[in-house]
């Protein structure tokens, strides 16, 4: 691990359930004209959030393996051959014949921002409690489970009833937070943005207050540890013993996409390489990650311990 060292043993390791996509986008070189061919640029790559953290986490040197499902069409072929190539170990994961891969397509404008885009992502629904049970050994023998909200509230309320495993959750997005509403009380990490949170707690989080206020009624629902993320205000970090806001590093930012699943994936590595890590440094740990993210014009940086450590030691924090 770049001269790091950790102290998690040698057969520990981290699952990660949910989704992977082919993503592929369009953007023109110049206005679109509708009903018709525009030139432009047409890209590839491999994204889905449970993906995205993976291979951050795979990135920073810990063992990862992604609980999720692929077709046996061409883009489950790339997927498959990504995975192996960025160390995202795929062992429990499925791949279903006869189905298409998770693929997400969108157009944008000539300016980048997204006109239209097409969900083709059915096969997730694969993710269910039977294929789970299946594998139910496997992820409670690992030292941290992490919930990706893509996948099925019935999926994430069964694995909140069976998974003995320290259960960390993302979620994702407005419409799929509400996946972990039945499972607050055996969450032990929950990583929203100020939006999810609202939506959660019940409170409006319109400052570092307010996310403190939103903090508190999560932890009141039973999870155990709270990082909230505020964008460019930093990230409101919370246990039961105390609460602590963490501003950002100062960042040149590069791309905007990213940071998010980066972040989430070093609060996880945090955890799994110094299980007592105080809430203080996770945060700056998140913060740093995120920060790297930015700069990157990759989704997933290709970040290492290195280069978090170095973040660090800067602590060239915007006040």
């Amino acid at each position: 691990m770049n001269g790091q060292s950790t102290i998690y043993s040698d057969d520990a390791y981290v699952v990660v359930i949910g989704g992977m996509n082919m993503d592929i986008f369009g953007m023109p070189d110049q206005k679109v004209i509708p009903r018709d061919s525009n030139i432009g640029t047409v890209g590839m790559s491999v994204g889905g959030v449970g993906q995205n953290i993976a291979q951050n986490l795979a990135h920073l040197g810990a063992p990862t393996y992604l609980l999720t499902v692929y077709g046996d069409d061409y883009n489950g072929t790339l997927l498959k051959q990504a995975c192996s190539e960025n160390h995202i170990l795929l062992d429990q994961a499925e791949q279903i014949v006869g189905s298409r891969s998770s693929t997400y397509m969108y157009i944008t404008d000539e300016t980048g921002d997204m006109l239209v885009g097409v969900n083709d992502m059915g096969i997730c629904e694969k993710i269910t409690p039977e294929f789970l049970e299946q594998r139910l050994d496997f992820i409670n023998h690992a030292s941290i489970c992490l919930i990706d909200a893509n996948i099925s509230q019935e999926a994430i309320d069964w694995l909140g009833a069976h998974v003995t495993a320290p259960l960390f959750g993302d979620t994702v997005s407005v419409s799929k937070a509400p996946h972990f509403q039945n499972v607050l009380d055996k969450i032990d990490t929950l990583k929203p943005n100020a939006l999810e949170a609202s939506l959660l707690s019940g409170i409006e989080i319109k400052d570092v207050d307010s996310a403190a206020d939103a903090a508190r009624v999560l932890l009141d629902k039973g999870v155990k540890h709270v990082f909230i993320s505020l964008g460019a205000d930093g990230i409101l970090c919370a246990d039961r013993n105390e609460i602590i806001h963490v501003p950002i590093f100062k960042t040149d930012i590069v791309n905007a996409n990213g940071a998010g699943d980066c972040g989430m994936a070093a609060i996880t590595w945090s955890r799994f390489t110094k299980p007592d890590c105080s809430l203080r440094e996770t945060g700056q740990i998140a913060q740093a990650a995120s920060s790297i993210a930015l700069e990157s014009t990759k989704s997933v940086p290709d970040i290492t311990p290195t280069q978090i450590h170095a973040k660090m030691e800067t602590l060239t924090i915007l006040n």
